[in-house]
């Protein structure tokens, strides 16, 4: 959006000759959101390198997090993706018993599996090669939105707390506000706070990583957006690319180390598929977190506001 703002701003600059109040407070006005939207993004240009592999490569875990749109009949581009990607984590939503079914054939590639089919575009299944050691679903503002936790170890037995999200937008279509959204956040930012183990959550966030809910979310949960300063990497929508925003976001505990992230080409949804690679570097470095009270009484006061918006609802 930002890049469509700057060239309107340059056409207006040639095709304005006479600069008289009108045209000066339109262009000001538009100058003001371009400098705005910089200020948002800029510490997520990529200005950091990613190393081409991890300290130590053996232990580096490969994830795929995908938002498969359920009437999207592609489950061979899927399929495929995952075959040649290889991860050792793969997280999908909006997965129905449909896509279940059609995706049978990865399980032999994955020893453990975590499956939430449902019908209201809220599914959700995890598949991994990495020993799970405990898994629990959580429902926090609905019952039909589910979110996953699940305890992991990697090859060298450090364990770790994966958390797969997918919080309803808002829309026309969805929610009127972004209250149910931004409690669910706030729920797992709070779960994420009581954990000793270093966590990582991923999942479609339906929300922009600079946001105001989502820097929130990391203050809460004490975890690093692992996009700043690795690139924007906007995953939704698929087309046309230059409105896609990134809304499927990647946060991770200090004793993570990210070596990559990025998207992975179309398999017929609406998201991209986002992938990452990343190590336990050191697994002592978390520990309990407690936020300060004023963080904790935002946070309640957000996840008050999701569960009363739930409630009219009903």
């Amino acid at each position: 959006m930002v890049f469509i703002q700057a060239l309107i701003f340059i056409i207006g600059l040639f095709i304005f000759k006479d600069f008289n109040t009108l045209n000066t407070f339109v262009l000001s006005l538009l100058a003001i959101a371009i400098l705005t939207q910089v200020y948002f993004i800029a510490p997520y240009l990529p200005f950091r390198k990613f190393t081409d592999k991890s300290p130590n490569n053996e232990a580096e875990i490969k994830l795929i997090s995908v938002n498969v749109l359920q009437k999207n009949k592609n489950y061979k581009s899927l399929i495929q993706l995952v075959e040649k990607v290889k991860p050792a984590i793969l997280l999908t939503m909006e997965t129905n018993e449909t896509w279940e079914q059609e995706m049978h054939e990865i399980e032999e590639k994955y020893a453990y599996n975590f499956k939430i089919p449902k019908e209201n575009r809220y599914g959700m299944h995890f598949y991994s090669n990495l020993k799970i050691i405990a898994c629990k679903v959580h429902y926090f503002i609905s019952d039909e939105r589910p979110a996953i936790e699940v305890k992991l170890a990697d090859k060298n037995q450090n364990e770790f707390i994966f958390y797969g999200v997918h919080p309803p937008p808002p829309s026309p279509t969805e929610k009127p506000t972004a209250k149910q959204k931004d409690a669910e956040l706030m729920q797992v930012g709070k779960l994420i706070a009581k954990q000793e183990l270093p966590c990582i959550v991923t999942g479609d966030f339906n929300n922009v990583c600079w946001s105001k809910s989502a820097k929130v979310f990391a203050k809460i949960s004490k975890l690093k957006d692992a996009r700043l300063g690795r690139g924007i990497h906007g995953t939704f929508p698929v087309k046309p690319w230059i409105f896609r925003f990134p809304l499927d976001l990647l946060f991770v505990s200090k004793a993570i180390n990210v070596d990559k992230i990025g998207t992975l080409p179309s398999i017929g949804s609406d998201h991209l598929p986002f992938y990452a690679a990343f190590n336990i570097s050191n697994p002592d470095a978390d520990s309990k977190h407690t936020p300060s009270k004023k963080l904790k009484k935002e946070a309640d006061r957000i996840i008050k506001a999701g569960k009363k918006a739930h409630k009219a609802e009903d």
